[in-house]
């Protein structure tokens, strides 16, 4: 049986100093992260600065814009990651190759024969060399190149001995010869720039055995505007092909299928189009043409095969068909459908990782949008060097393509809490009293008493007027078992601040609006808390102890978390010993937090390593009656923080964090009027200072090995930033009722971010009694 290259044309203007006569060739018979090349590939260290350093590659030249082919698949995307064919073997069956041509010097495989005769491969149709030239045409910065400008050609020549005369044609027998001569040099895909009947049994063999050694066989859809592809083309839906023939067929440069093209009807499977209308190529004169044909798209997508070869050597023939299935901007009919098939080749895509991406060795999904690796916040503020410590690292798509991923941005941090708008909109009440032997204090928010005169922040003015019904938020009750034995009962208290109410030592922070308790503020939100405590008095001296429970409020807005969690159980726990020394109140605290989804308020991830900790805090409270309405107060709390880290996460291991917090306040009564007071504080909330955490960071790969090669990175989580806040307080009580309170602040590094504007307030609010 004979197949046909049946050539027609006509000539048109001359086009630009390319001399580009519009030639239309009906032939066939009827396409964040970057790669990581071939090899062991190490990021190269800083170069060491020279008088004439070495540019590097230019891809988006005018050659590439001439070269319509490689620029309407997006090659460039493939060239700026490093592939360029090199190495990689495309076998063309065809009409020969213009062997003087410069395009193609040097890269002439020498099984590149004559399959029908003893004339040589030298072309002198030139249907050969066109075809050849989009798939590998040379990067000269002359006329076009083609898609795998590097790849090496197997020119396989079958026309029959003085058929082009009138219309080439190429045996059954001949193409066979030619396939497994391919195969046998080591072509990695066949391009078939043929058409005409079904194949034969011996072509068929042929073609069995070539996609049976994984061999990417590419054919031309026909340029018959049949609803099917040529009877030649629908190998690629019997057995023998088993899916790695690709049927190729034509669009023009606005992605329309070319009126000539046959479509991909019942073969949609296999079919994929690219540009094949008016393609810029060259005979074997060496003279230029727009050429139009699927003769043209079959060897655009056989140059595209050939840049993902060269790019991930490790691809089967199956991924890399998938890759470029997968990758195809849809057209028509939304999915595969009877026009375009899988769709229109797009090496932008193709190129990018696929189908999410883990790290080496890993199943656990790891990306760099916003927020999948960790949410810092409170005592961590931004983290510190976590986010340069995450930069280039090697990740593996759902193919096992390696690529260079900046995993710092999978790192975001929660915006500091905004302190006024919280004071005023919140608008907390607290009620006490003692009741013989027992006592009960209750917290809630008021609906419309607590209305602010005033309310100015740096982000704005504060509209905290409430619409809801007033609602009790929190509360505890205690009383005594024995002389001198108390027990306790909360919701909405920690076990440390359940400790000190009943003590009597707890810090009045409520009065402030910039800081909190600098013993009990850690940073973590937790919300459900309840708490048990039992106290016992010896000689001069409270002991307590107390446990509670509760759930870690998540930083992220929204749910879009790889854990999905809506709160991970914390544990708390106590103990505290205390009393008064003369004038002075002394309180030490020693208190347990066991977070199993947060490391002091910030979340981690799986890919992280970092999802549960373990806190121990000291705290020291102290307050002195100066006399004359004077007291004067100071805290301290430090704390050691140990992480636990799991297996298959970035970081391998880590150093105890270390954390302090203080604040120091003066207050005084009776300024102004009778039961007034002024307070002035200043502060710092719970904030990392060091401890230091190591993390193997992939940085190379070996595809052959498939193996990856680490760099260890040791950083501290310790924050850019160090919140200090300096407040001024008045409170005047209003005759039962209530108290008009007046604030001033100031913040330094909000939430211990240096990068922050610093934080000014004002607030004059008016608390109605219970």
């Amino acid at each position: 049986m004979r197949r046909h290259v049946r050539t027609r044309y006509r000539r048109l203007t001359a086009v630009s100093t390319l001399c580009l006569a519009a030639f239309l060739a009906a032939c066939g018979g009827g396409g964040g992260t970057r790669p990581v090349a071939p090899g062991t590939v190490t990021p190269p260290p800083t170069p060491t600065p020279t008088p004439t350093p070495t540019p590097s590659p230019v891809y988006d030249t005018l050659e590439y814009s001439r070269s319509n082919a490689a620029a309407s698949a997006g090659a460039i995307a493939a060239y700026q990651d490093g592939a360029t064919g090199a190495g990689v073997k495309i076998a063309v069956i065809d009409s020969g190759v213009d062997i003087h041509s410069a395009e193609f010097a040097g890269r002439i495989d020498p099984a590149s024969r004559d399959i029908a005769g003893s004339r040589g491969v030298d072309d002198t149709d030139g249907h050969g060399t066109s075809v050849s030239a989009v798939a590998l045409a040379a990067k000269n910065y002359s006329g076009i190149h083609g898609l795998a400008f590097d790849a090496t050609l197997i020119a396989l020549r079958t026309d029959s001995p003085g058929s082009c005369a009138d219309e080439c044609s190429h045996s059954d027998n001949n193409i066979a010869i030619a396939i497994d001569t391919a195969v046998a040099a080591g072509a990695r895909v066949i391009n078939m720039s043929l058409g005409g009947e079904g194949p034969n049994a011996r072509l068929r063999t042929a073609i069995g055995n070539a996609t049976a050694a994984g061999v990417i066989v590419v054919i031309s859809a026909g340029n018959d505007s049949l609803a099917n592809p040529d009877p030649f083309a629908q190998i690629a839906s019997d057995p023998a092909a088993r899916g790695r023939v690709i049927i190729a067929g034509s669009v023009n440069d606005t992605d329309a299928l070319s009126s000539f093209s046959n479509r991909a009807g019942s073969y949609a499977a296999y079919y994929l189009a690219t540009l094949g209308e008016r393609v810029r190529s060259f005979d074997h004169t060496g003279t230029a043409y727009l050429f139009s044909g699927t003769s043209y798209a079959a060897p655009g997508i056989a140059g595209a095969v050939a840049l993902l070869a060269d790019a991930f050597p490790s691809l089967s023939a199956d991924q890399i068909i998938d890759i470029l299935f997968r990758s195809a901007r849809d057209a028509g009919a939304a999915g595969d459908d009877g026009v375009f098939g899988q769709g229109i080749l797009d090496l932008f895509r193709a190129f990018s990782p696929i189908g999410g991406t883990a790290l080496p060795g890993s199943t656990v999904p790891v990306t760099g949008d916003a927020g999948s690796l960790a949410v810092l916040g409170g005592a961590l503020g931004d983290g510190g060097h976590l986010t340069g410590a995450l930069s280039d690292v090697v990740v593996l798509d759902s193919y096992g393509r390696a690529y260079v991923a900046d995993l710092g941005a999978g790192v975001s941090r929660a915006a500091p809490a905004p302190r006024l708008a919280a004071a005023l909109q919140t608008n907390t009440e607290e009620a006490r009293d003692a009741l013989g032997v027992a006592g009960y204090s209750l917290s809630w928010n008021a609906a419309v008493s607590t209305r602010p005169w005033l309310g100015l922040a740096q982000s704005g003015g504060i509209d905290a007027r409430a619409d809801a019904d007033a609602s009790v938020t929190r509360g505890f009750v205690t009383g005594s078992v024995t002389p001198g034995t108390g027990v306790g009962f909360a919701a909405g208290y920690g076990a440390d601040d359940l400790l000190a109410s009943m003590a009597g030592t707890r810090a009045p922070g409520s009065r402030f609006i910039a800081s909190g308790d600098a013993l009990r503020d850690d940073g973590v939100s937790i919300a459900g808390t309840r708490a048990a405590a039992v106290s016992q008095r010896i000689g001069g001296w409270t002991f307590g102890m107390a446990a509670g429970t509760g759930e870690t409020q998540s930083l992220r807005p929204g749910s879009a978390w790889d854990r999905r969690r809506s709160g991970d159980a914390v544990q708390l726990f106590a103990a505290s010993a205390s009393r008064r020394i003369g004038t002075s109140d002394v309180s030490v605290t020693w208190s347990r937090l066991d977070e199993s989804g947060s490391i002091l308020g910030a979340e981690g991830s799986a890919a992280l390593g970092l999802t549960r900790a373990s806190s121990n805090f000291l705290g020291l409270d102290w307050a002195m009656d100066a006399g004359h309405g004077w007291r004067i107060a100071a805290q301290a709390r430090g704390g050691l923080t140990r992480l636990d880290v799991a297996s298959g996460g970035l970081i391998s291991g880590a150093d105890a964090l270390r954390s302090l917090a203080f604040a120091f306040d003066v207050t005084k009564s009776g300024v102004v009027a009778r039961g007034d007071a002024v307070s002035v504080r200043i502060a710092q909330p719970l904030r990392v200072e060091g401890g230091a955490l190591r993390a193997d960071i992939p940085t190379s790969y070996d595809y052959e090995t498939e193996t990856a090669g680490y760099t260890r990175r040791t950083f501290t989580l310790a924050p850019s930033g160090r919140e200090i806040s300096v407040e001024a307080a008045w409170s005047l009580p209003l005759a039962g009722l209530g108290h008009l309170d007046t604030n001033l602040f100031w913040r330094r590094d909000p939430g211990h971010i240096a990068s922050l504007d610093d934080d000014i307030g004002a607030a004059l609010r008016l608390r109605a009694r219970f």
